[in-house]
């Protein structure tokens, strides 16, 4: 009678690798991908903002000349460039080696180079402080939404509520905009999920489904903003959170070079290259926003 074959001793038995690779590192970029697309043409890129003379009482006499208002000159704003780089390097062995998942690793780690600058590029626009880099070793960081904002409140540990949400529309409002966005923490997210405003849910109690979220909110100082959870509006450890309301329209991301992969020459048995982009932050309503600080 022969011996019987396991299957955990016999060498022959060719191992089980899922020929898929799942990367989970979180990859979410509402600013970097959805602000309007502009052109930089140098890394000290400026733009001119001008406004109307203020509201009067205009009733003219019958016949009379031509009246004439005080001229006001544009103002002129500007931001810098930032220059983001994301290397990578893979030995030669190493591409030439057979793997699961993908045929190239140099391809691969090239692709992942651009997702890991495209993070990086997301929270620079939303919370970067201006460099100028004048100095030597001193790299230009450009200015973030958050810091160009001028109508900012500090909460200071008090809960959000509709009301104050809605003095945020309306603080816009006031100065000649009105709010399509607003992005907060996941837990700024589900608080204003949370509002009522004096509504009632009904749901079809044959739908195993429960909703419980709110992606549009409507207010009388604005009529459709877009709620966002974003994953930089919070800091790890801190018990407050921030909210910021702006106008999507007014702000753009200004490009001196988009996104490319780079090859850096060979100095050793090893494939070496870099993502590179260079881009900035365009302001065109300095009030076209509202940033509540520390609410619980």
């Amino acid at each position: 009678m022969g011996t019987t074959a396991y299957t955990w001793d016999d060498k022959a038995v060719r191992e089980d690798l899922l020929g898929v690779l799942t990367n989970l590192t979180p990859t979410d970029t509402q600013l970097v991908t959805g602000l309007g697309v502009n052109e930089a043409k140098q890394p000290l890129h400026q733009w001119l903002t001008d406004s109307l003379s203020a509201v009067k009482n205009n009733a003219q006499i019958e016949g009379a000349d031509a009246t004439f208002h005080s001229l006001t000159d544009p103002k002129r704003l500007f931001n810098f460039t930032q220059i983001f780089k994301q290397g990578f390097r893979v030995s030669d062995t190493e591409r030439e080696t057979l793997q699961a998942s993908f045929s190239d690793r140099y391809a691969y780690e090239a692709t992942k180079a651009l997702k890991m600058l495209k993070n990086d590029m997301e929270l620079a626009v939303l919370r970067g402080s201006l460099a100028c880099g004048g100095d030597v070793g001193v790299a230009r960081q450009l200015l973030g939404i958050e810091h160009w904002l001028s109508l900012v409140t500090n909460q200071s540990g008090i809960s959000l509520t509709g009301a104050i949400l809605e003095d945020y529309f309306q603080m816009v409002w006031d100065n000649g905009t009105e709010v399509n966005a607003c992005y907060g923490s996941m837990y700024i997210k589900r608080k204003i999920s949370g509002f009522t405003a004096g509504a009632t849910k009904n749901f079809d109690q044959n739908d195993r489904r429960l909703v419980n979220a709110v992606d549009i909110y409507e207010a009388d100082a604005a009529r459709i903003v877009k709620l966002f959870a974003h994953r930089h509006m919070s800091i790890t450890g801190d018990v407050h959170h921030d909210v910021l309301c702006i106008n999507e329209d007014l702000f753009k991301t200004a490009y001196l070079r988009k996104p490319f992969i780079r090859k850096i020459p060979k100095t050793g048995d090893a494939t070496k290259g870099e993502a590179v982009c260079e881009v900035t932050v365009e302001c065109l309503h300095k009030h076209g926003g509202v940033f509540g600080q520390n609410h619980t």
